[in-house]
């Protein structure tokens, strides 16, 4: 005898992932606003930070995640406009990193730098691990940050040394999605996405 299989059985039977969205800030620059926020974005960033806005009005996230350096919560307030009622966390965890964290046989030879370097690394594995343990398959997480510590913590999700994984541009405002999956794997469904700022220049 057959036994009929609904639509929703076959999906319950199959594994998710936890699907993470990464958007860069918007473009930045001109005096800091502090010695700890950076620049704020440019007319140009603002602009660009509503265009990532009304790209992702009709996702719907868990979860949002912002870095608290001026350029990502400035990018994350305009994203707010459309997500209201999603919460969304503040954190050191994700600000920007150096490029000793992802580039191959670059060490950084002074010892103020290396401490720089290893508290990163510390912040971005504390916020794989929250991440993963917070988080459940099925899920869909944003997080706005910065190039570099999304060229770090990618590879890193998927259990992999970013110094031996291959880079990938990161344009500001641009649109990345991993999806993150229960075996420790993670799988780049888009990179870099940036077809909602056209036709003003991408940077």
């Amino acid at each position: 005898m057959i036994k009929a299989t609904t639509g929703a059985e076959i999906l319950e039977e199959k594994e998710v992932p936890l699907v993470v969205y990464f958007v860069r800030h918007g473009n930045a620059g001109g005096p800091d606003i502090n010695d700890i926020l950076g620049p704020p974005l440019t007319r140009l960033g603002e602009h660009q930070a509503a265009r990532v806005s009304d790209r992702l009005a009709r996702e719907k996230f868990t979860h949002i995640y912002t870095s608290d350096l001026a350029r990502a919560f400035d990018t994350t307030r305009a994203i707010l406009k459309h997500h209201a009622d999603t919460p969304y966390t503040v954190t050191t965890d994700i600000r920007e990193v150096t490029h000793y964290n992802f580039v191959k046989n670059s060490h950084p030879a002074k010892p103020g730098m290396k401490r720089t370097v290893k508290r990163e690394s510390e912040a971005i594995g504390h916020f794989v691990h929250h991440l993963r343990h917070v988080h459940q398959p099925g899920e869909k997480v944003l997080v706005v940050c910065h190039g570099n510590f999304i060229r770090t913590v990618m590879p890193l999700l998927g259990g992999k040394d970013p110094r031996e994984s291959v880079l990938i541009d990161i344009n500001n405002a641009s649109v990345t999605v991993l999806d993150v999956w229960p075996s420790g794997e993670a799988v780049v469904r888009l990179a870099n996405c940036t077809r909602h700022l056209l036709p003003r220049p991408v940077t």
